[in-house]
C-alpha cells in the first residue's frame, strides 16, 4: 500500500485524541456535499448527509468566488448532516476537486557511500529535493495551463509511488545499506489562495480541519483498497464542470489531467434543447437516468446527451495524447462521478473508434466504480448510494489513512 507522508500535510489537526467522528466535504459548481462519518470495527459508517445549494458561478473551476453564499451552503450542509446525530461534529477532511488539483509523480536517483546506513536526516534532504524538483515541475504546468507564473502552490498529498535501493524495491530507506536511491513521489498540488479560502471557510463554520487532500487520491486509494492484486489502470471521474483523468502504474498515480467538461454541460445540451432552465434540465435529466420519461421525451434528452457527449470524447482522447511520458495504457478503466450515471456516456465510451487512437495494452475494460468498492465503508442512511456522493464518501480513505487503519 502506498504511505502518505503526513509531514506533507500541515492542515492535520495536533489534537489530543483521534476523533471517531468526523466530516467529509467537497465543493461542485451548484452545491457542497457533507457526510457525516463514525468510526466502527476498523472502518467508517456514514451516519448523515446534508447538501446546500450555491447560487450559479460561486464556484468555478474549483475556485470559489461567492465567499459568504458558499460558506451558507457549507453550514446547510453540515447542519443537514449531523441534524439526527444530537451533536455537533466539528473535525473535517475537505476535498479538493480535480480542476483545482496538480497531481504528478517527480523521480529522483541519487548515488551515494553504501557503506554507510541512510539516517533520517539524509532521507529528509532527498525528499526536499523531491519537493523542489516537484514545485518547479508543477509551477510549469501550472503556467501552461492558466499563464499565470504569480499563483504559489501548496503540497496537499505527498505518496510515495516506489522506493527502490541498488535495483530493489524496498519499503523504506532509514538504517538501509545501499548505494543508489531512486524513488518516486506522487504530489498534489493546489493554490495557496484556496488553502486560505478553506482555512477561512473553517474558521466561520466553527469547523477543525483535519486534512485537505486530492479528491482523486481517495478515488485511487479507494479502488486499491478494494483490488489488492491490480496494479496498473485508469481511473476517470466524470464531475460537476470537468473530467478528472488519473494514470496508475505500479498501484502509483503517475500524473492527473483535467478536461473542462463534465455533467453541468450534458444538463446544458438538455436545458438548450428543451428550452428549460439549468435547475429543470437537471431534474429532466435525472428523471430521465431513472426511466421516468415518456418516450418522446426520453429522445429529445438522447439526442442532446448524444451531441455533448461526441465533443467530450474527442476532449478525452486528447487528454490522453498530453501524457507525454506514457508509451502505453492500461486497459482497466474505472468510471466515477455524476456523469457516470448517464447510460449514453457508457455507449459512446465503449466505441473502438476513439480507443483506437490511445495507445491501450489491450482493448479497453470499463468498469462503474460504486459504494460497492468502498470497502472500510458503509452507509448507515440508505441515501447516498448514487454516484454522485461517491467522491466525498471516498474522503473518508484519507481518514483511515491518518489513523492506519486502511490496511487493518
Amino acid at each position: 500500500m502506498l504511505s502518505i507522508d503526513m509531514l506533507k500535510l500541515p492542515f492535520f489537526s495536533n489534537q489530543k485524541s483521534d476523533p471517531t467522528k468526523f466530516l467529509t466535504v467537497n465543493f461542485n459548481t451548484d452545491n457542497v456535499k457533507c457526510l457525516a462519518l463514525y468510526r466502527e470495527n476498523g472502518g467508517v459508517k456514514i451516519i448523515g448527509s446534508g447538501k446546500g445549494l450555491i447560487d450559479p458561478g460561486s464556484v468555478r473551476s474549483g475556485n470559489i468566488i461567492a465567499k459568504e453564499n458558499v460558506t451558507n451552503a457549507l453550514v446547510t450542509a453540515v447542519a443537514e448532516a449531523t441534524a439526527e446525530l444530537g451533536e455537533n461534529i466539528n473535525s473535517v477532511i475537505f476535498g479538493i476537486s480535480g480542476d483545482l488539483c496538480l497531481g504528478q509523480m517527480t523521480t529522483i536517483k541519487a548515488k551515494r557511500n553504501g557503506e554507510f546506513p541512510i539516517s533520517k536526516k539524509e532521507m529528509n534532504n532527498l525528499y526536499a529535493r523531491i519537493n523542489d524538483a516537484a514545485y518547479i515541475q508543477a509551477q510549469n504546468e501550472y503556467l501552461q495551463i492558466t499563464g499565470n507564473s504569480e499563483v504559489n502552490l501548496e503540497i496537499v498529498t505527498s505518496s510515495n509511488v516506489y522506493i527502490k535501493l541498488d535495483n530493489q524495491r524496498v519499503p523504506s530507506l532509514e538504517n538501509r545499506h545501499g548505494a543508489v536511491i531512486e524513488t518516486a513521489v506522487f504530489n498534489a498540488f493546489v493554490p495557496e489562495f484556496h488553502i486560505n479560502t478553506l482555512q477561512n471557510l473553517a474558521k466561520k463554520c466553527q469547523l477543525q480541519i483535519m486534512a485537505i487532500g486530492s479528491e482523486m487520491y481517495a478515488l485511487v486509494q479507494t479502488i486499491l483498497s478494494s483490488h489488492h492484486d491490480l496494479n496498473d489502470f485508469i481511473a476517470i471521474e466524470v464531475d460537476s464542470d470537468y473530467t478528472n483523468v488519473a494514470v496508475i502504474f505500479g498501484r502509483g498515480i503517475v500524473a492527473t489531467k483535467n478536461l473542462n467538461i463534465g455533467y453541468k454541460h450534458f444538463v446544458e445540451g438538455v436545458s438548450e434543447r428543451m428550452g428549460l432552465t439549468m435547475r429543470e434540465a437537471e431534474r429532466v435529466l435525472k428523471s430521465y437516468i431513472t426511466g421516468k420519461l415518456t418516450e418522446k421525451e426520453g429522445n429529445i434528452v438522447n439526442s442532446a446527451l448524444k451531441t455533448t457527449l461526441e465533443i467530450w470524447l474527442t476532449g478525452l482522447e486528447l487528454l490522453f495524447s498530453e501524457y507525454t511520458g506514457v508509451k502505453t495504457f492500461a486497459s482497466k478503466i474505472f468510471i466515477t462521478g455524476e456523469g457516470a450515471d448517464v447510460p449514453e456516456l457508457w455507449e459512446i465510451i465503449k466505441t473502438d473508434a476513439w480507443a483506437r487512437g490511445v495507445p491501450f495494452k489491450e482493448a479497453p475494460d470499463f468498469e462503474k466504480l460504486t459504494f460497492l468498492d468502498l470497502g472500510k465503508v458503509t452507509d448507515g442512511t440508505g441515501k447516498v448510494a448514487s454516484s454522485e456522493w461517491l467522491t466525498t464518501a471516498s474522503l473518508s480513505l484519507i481518514y483511515l489513512e491518518l489513523e492506519g487503519l486502511l490496511n487493518d
